[in-house]
């Protein structure tokens, strides 16, 4: 027989959304080449340039390419380029980095640059005050 005052085994610790979701950590990886392959079948393959807490990417010297499931005649050949391309966030099915990229490095430096820069500007704040 169980007891009212018995607790779920459950114990551990959830995670909090900047631990876990993956749109805040994009921010680190500006500067890798990704390939996004978006829920209409679209393939951009390109240079992260800029990611918001939305996941709404923009990535620089960009070539697409559209699956061949989904391609249309005439609607455009494979391997149009761009210089710029904004992504929706919504519309990303999947984001692939490259075989060589060291995802915990980054996400580590990154993290470490930001709490660098928050300390600094902390130390500024402190000076100004005397």
């Amino acid at each position: 027989m169980m007891s009212a005052t018995s607790k779920p085994a459950n114990t551990t610790k959830a995670k909090s959304p900047t631990e876990s979701d993956l749109a805040p950590l994009l921010r680190h990886f500006v500067g890798i080449d990704l390939i996004i392959e978006t829920k209409q079948g679209r393939t951009f393959r390109g240079r992260l340039r800029e990611a918001d807490a939305y996941m709404n990417l923009v990535l620089s010297r960009t070539t697409t390419r559209q699956s061949e499931v989904n391609q249309v005649v005439g609607a455009g050949s494979d391997g149009t380029q761009f210089d710029l391309v904004h992504i929706r966030g919504p519309t990303i099915r999947y984001i692939v980095f490259g075989a060589k990229v060291d995802i915990t490095g980054v996400v580590k430096a990154g993290r470490d640059r930001e709490r660098a820069a928050g300390d600094k500007y902390k130390r500024g704040i402190r000076k100004a005050r005397k």
